[in-house]
């Protein structure tokens, strides 16, 4: 017996079919009808339902007992079954044909059908569980929205360390245990019908070879509850399944092995296919029936400073104390626990938040959290960060072309947005905003397209290019953050974008000039050793003022913050309300982390002062950099007028006294921290990319 989609009747004997549930036979009935019949009435056991499509029924004089139906035009009669069955042929359906005017046919047809049910299942509904789905054409297919529909894979967020092998010639058999199994994505494969039906079919679970090297599919050997056979992977693209004799629920667990990308959607399908092995050795293997399951790859999904923290990570280095020191007292204050992470000789500490980012993944069964490197080097064993995560937080590489310390060629040079709404358009999980040149120069620097079509590719957070390569380290972090408010009014954005504004910085000098300060000097707390390291010098109000080639970069960089402040407001949708402008200057300085026959003329900006945009945000709690403005009356007039900016909205500002921390080298050190976030109550999977 072999599954057909049309099945031809014969008067001459019953015919003998299989009928896989979830699927309908199509019946040819004019094939064998008598030449006189003009009609036809259709029954069959309970466990099959018929259908007649395409056709008006025949009105007889007499009420009869089954519907009666003409023979003459197109039609088509549908045969499915509700059940599998117990024995071969146990189920008929009965066709019976009729002369005009007559009640008695005048033959009958007869089909025997046997049932058997062949159906892989996953979370198709997104509920965590696994759930026998009727419509089959359903689950092929993956849908996006709230009332979208299709299973979601994680990505192994520790491939280095999941399980252990066992038979390590083969490299099949492995050691999960109970808190990776947790992980991974349940695919049950069901089968019942008679033993001596299914015997006579061999069952080949496969997926194409380029997606079995996304993926492995496993599942538990028997007699054991941790040691799982690989059967579908990087380079095994199918497996057949030991002979069925009698019903099966298997149970398979599949992980990806790789976030979507340029070169791949992310979607992965899996097959079963029900074989019918000939017993003639000269006649092929007839497929007869195959059912797939669609999953898609959980995105890579990065978390905006407006998030709570849950975690901080601080490279912890003598030179660093102070910065260590209050950020540690800020940890505290927002419930955060605080990690050591200690100096990577290799990567010279800005490594912490420059090169790599706390992200999450998440499908309906779990949530994980994960660190996401762009690694200067290549052995894992170089990296620090790797060996002070919590036990719960995973790691990935994500490799890039760039090796030069001032590259924006790295995880660092991007931030996340809050969640907005543009001109209609909803960005539950906010967008990735990353620095580039904007326009093709020999001095221009772009994070690299590998990187750039990696976030592209992950879909939910729709990157927005901004204009970064004025800066000398590059990264949009230096003129712009985002900060948590309680306002939920309407039109309020429940956050507010910090601008660093040198016109600000400015206007504050000049009144205090006004005011009679003009004498006070900046840095004045400062040692003198530690301005000469950095480049700096006490000076005045007055002196700052008068200085026309300092008011010159300030003037440039104005521009180019002023670029971002349009394109932000565009792509994020914000008015001017939602934005405060920092008082905070800078210089031009040419590129001094690079050697001599790389340098040009190109001069690019740095903080003048502590850059108090990198601030470190914990909720209402802000750890944001001293800038050793001048002292008036005691205060700084540069930390009064932040406060005076921020506090009306609930935040308590911190400032960090380390002067060092941030104007050392390239002035960047606030990469010495990084935070893990709570991840979005909202559900990727219910957006609309």
């Amino acid at each position: 017996m072999s599954f057909q989609s049309i099945v031809h009747l014969s008067l001459d004997s019953p015919v003998q079919a299989i009928c896989v549930l979830g699927t309908e036979i199509c019946l040819d009935l004019q094939g064998c009808a008598p030449q006189q019949c003009e009609s036809f009435t259709i029954s069959g056991s309970l466990g099959i339902l018929t259908d007649v499509h395409n056709a008006i029924p025949v009105k007889t004089t007499e009420e009869a007992a089954t519907t009666r139906w003409p023979l003459s035009g197109p039609m088509d009669v549908l045969v499915k079954m509700v059940s599998p069955s117990t024995a071969p042929s146990e189920d008929k359906v009965l066709v019976s044909y009729y002369e005009p005017d007559k009640e008695v046919p005048v033959a009958v047809a007869v089909l025997y059908l046997t049932g058997i049910e062949v159906s892989l299942d996953v979370d198709i509904y997104r509920s965590g569980q696994v759930e026998m789905r009727s419509d089959k054409q359903a689950k092929k297919k993956w849908v996006w929205g709230s009332s979208g529909w299709g299973a979601i894979l994680l990505v192994n967020c520790n491939p280095a360390n999941v399980g252990e092998l066992t038979d390590k010639k083969k490299k099949t058999l492995k050691v999960l245990y109970s808190e990776e199994i947790q992980n991974l994505s349940q695919m049950t494969l069901s089968v019942q019908g008679p033993s001596c039906t299914l015997k006579k079919h061999r069952l080949v679970l496969h997926t194409s070879k380029e997606e079995s090297e996304k993926a492995r599919v496993y599942w538990l050997q028997k007699d054991s509850s941790s040691i799982f056979e690989l059967v579908l992977g990087p380079g095994q693209h199918s497996y057949t399944l030991p002979p069925v004799e009698d019903n099966l629920k298997k149970t398979f667990y599949v992980e990806a092995m790789e976030f979507p990308s340029a070169d791949f959607s992310g979607l992965i399908s899996y097959s079963v296919s029900l074989v019918d092995e000939s017993q003639d050795p000269l006649i092929p293997e007839a497929l007869v029936y195959k059912d797939t399951v669609v999953f898609r790859v959980a995105p890579c999904i990065f978390t905006p400073s407006t998030q709570m923290p849950l975690e901080v990570y601080i490279c912890r280095e003598l030179q660093l104390r102070g910065f260590v020191n209050t950020v540690t007292e800020l940890s505290k204050k927002s419930n955060s626990q605080v990690a050591s992470v200690y100096e990577d000789p290799n990567r010279l500490g800005r490594w912490l938040q420059d090169e790599m980012a706390f992200c999450y993944t998440q499908a309906p069964h779990k949530t994980i959290s994960l660190v996401l490197d762009t690694p200067r080097v290549t052995k894992i064993e170089d990296l620090p960060m790797k060996y002070s995560l919590s036990s719960d937080v995973g790691y990935v590489i994500q490799c890039i072309k760039e090796n030069k310390v001032a590259s924006m060629d790295s995880i660092g040079n991007l931030m996340v947005s809050p969640p907005v709404t543009v001109q209609g358009k909803e960005y539950p999980l906010g967008r990735i905003l990353i620095g580039s040149s904007f326009y093709p120069s020999e001095e221009g620097r772009n994070m690299s397209k590998t990187l750039q079509d990696f976030l592209h590719a992950q879909q939910v957070q729709a990157p927005v290019e901004l204009f970064s390569d004025w800066l000398m380290i590059g990264h949009v972090d230096e003129f712009m953050c985002f900060v948590p408010t309680d306002d939920q009014s309407e039109g309020e954005k429940g956050f507010r974008l910090l601008l660093a504004s040198p016109s600000s910085c400015y206007k504050l000098f000049q009144e205090k000039k006004k005011e009679g300060y003009g004498h006070v000097l900046l840095f004045e707390e400062v040692k003198v050793d530690q301005l000469l390291s950095n480049g700096r010098e006490a000076r005045t109000i007055d002196q700052l003022l008068a200085d026309e080639n300092m008011r010159k970069q300030n003037d440039y960089v104005e521009k180019c913050i002023n670029l971002n402040r349009d394109i932000l407001k565009r792509e994020l949708g914000l008015v001017e309300k939602d934005i405060i402008d920092i008082p905070q200057l800078f210089c031009l300085d040419q590129l001094t982390n690079i050697s001599s026959n790389q340098k040009t003329g190109k001069h690019f900006a740095r903080p003048y002062f502590p850059d108090m945009l990198q601030m470190i945000v914990m909720g209402k709690n802000l750890g944001i950099p001293k800038p050793f403005g001048p002292q008036i009356k005691g205060n700084c007039c540069l930390e009064e007028k932040v406060c005076h900016l921020l506090e009306p909205l609930g935040f308590k500002c911190t400032f960090i006294n380390d002067f060092d921390c941030y104007l050392t080298d390239v002035g960047d050190f606030r990469a010495c921290a990084n935070i893990r976030r709570v991840p979005f109550a909202f559900k990727w999977w219910r957006m609309m990319p």
